[in-house]
């Protein structure tokens, strides 16, 4: 019969298993429709598609509430160009009310075509593409952990130590990702991955000594 502790991992690993399968799901769906999203994206005609509009509002500033050293409204007008298309902003003093200072911002945007959004549009579902494959290709891995726990007698066993070393070398590729994609702002997804592939060699150096002391005994 076997142990409660190792009954207990046996069930973890049940339990693992069922809910690797409901994400498995949602990554297969988030790759088919991110890659369909991606083809019709890719082929609509960039002129098919345009917008303009305008847009203004109203900033209150209490002046006396902020320091004046360190804070001053400018006011004016100014063009700048995003992805493709002209943008113009203005911001003036309107009057003056017991809430303070308001401002008058207007804000316009020239013709907007498809064809200037396009490119970011596809590389973005694709990019989602990708990373759904690799959450995709993670759980692979986890689910074979999930189910060598879920029959094994001692945690210790080979095919656990290499389930466990094969699943902490699926993350690599989407630490990666992070990286490539966020730059320093991945970096923490990275380490985050790092710690589950050191905690692993140290779970693998302490079966190796599992197993000395049982050949010594």
């Amino acid at each position: 019969m076997k142990d409660q502790t190792i009954r207990n991992i046996n069930d973890l690993g049940k339990v693992s298993r069922i809910i690797i399968i409901f994400f498995k799901i949602f990554a297969i769906v988030g790759i088919v429709c991110s890659l369909t999203g991606g083809i019709i994206a890719a082929v609509i005609p960039g002129d098919s598609i345009q917008m303009r509009g305008s847009a203004e509002a109203d900033v209150i500033v209490d002046l006396d509430k902020l320091p004046g050293k360190v804070f001053s409204v400018d006011e004016g007008s100014d063009s700048i160009n995003l992805f493709g298309t002209d943008l113009s902003i203005s911001f003036k003093e309107n009057e003056k009310t017991d809430e303070g200072t308001v401002y008058k911002m207007n804000a316009s945007a020239g013709k907007m075509k498809y064809s200037h959004l396009k490119p970011l549009i596809v590389l973005g579902l694709f990019g989602m593409a990708v990373f759904c494959t690799l959450v995709l290709i993670a759980l692979i891995f986890g689910q074979k952990l999930a189910k060598a726990l879920s029959v094994c007698d001692s945690p210790f066993e080979e095919k656990v130590i290499k389930s466990m070393m094969n699943f902490g070398k699926s993350l690599i590729p989407m630490a990666v990702f992070f990286v490539l994609l966020y730059g320093l702002s991945g970096v923490g997804t990275a380490l985050a991955v790092l710690v589950v592939i050191l905690f692993i060699q140290i779970f693998k150096y302490g079966a190796k000594l599992q197993q000395e002391s049982d050949e010594t005994l």
